[in-house]
């Protein structure tokens, strides 16, 4: 499911590049539905983290097996890595403030879309703050019962100096 989910995201990103071959169609690709419904989960990942709730993260994830998520340079594979490592990041931070900016919604499937923002990441344990300025991916699946989840995250921040 990873890999399947995964591929995707590359084949949607490799379809929007123009080559001679290939005529680009000018109609939005992403039905509005699919972007109002990922925006607003992207919304609700940004505000849980500011308020440090694991809950409300818990919430937003798949306890999917195959969840994949990447950040700086580590790589956590299953809910219980991914569950793991929140909990470990919530409890550290004292403080975390997220801002996005220039956030992108495609759809590649019915039930499967990616949101892709630039983000600046300040996280705080009450004595040092640490920025971060990067690049988010959030792959999410469309559950019947839960609304869209995230099943792939991928951050990636340029170190200072």
């Amino acid at each position: 499911m990873r890999y399947a989910l995964l591929s995707l995201v590359v084949a949607a990103s490799c379809a929007h590049q123009k080559t001679p071959d290939t005529v680009v169609e000018t109609k939005e690709l992403t039905p509005k539905e699919v972007t109002v419904a990922t925006r607003g989960a992207i919304e609700q990942w940004r505000q849980a983290y500011e308020i440090r709730s694991i809950d409300a993260l818990e919430k937003l994830y798949s306890h999917d097996p195959d969840i994949v998520l990447v950040n700086d340079g580590v790589t956590l594979i299953g809910w219980s890595s991914v569950d793991g490592m929140l909990k470990d990041r919530v409890a550290r931070a004292k403080e975390v403030h997220i801002r996005l900016k220039e956030i992108q919604v495609t759809s590649v499937a019915p039930t499967a879309a990616f949101g892709v923002a630039t983000m600046t990441r300040e996280l705080s344990d009450g004595v040092t703050t640490v920025t971060e300025y990067g690049s988010l991916t959030l792959v999410f699946r469309k559950d019947p019962n839960a609304g869209w989840l995230i099943v792939g995250e991928h951050y990636s921040y340029k170190r200072p100096g």
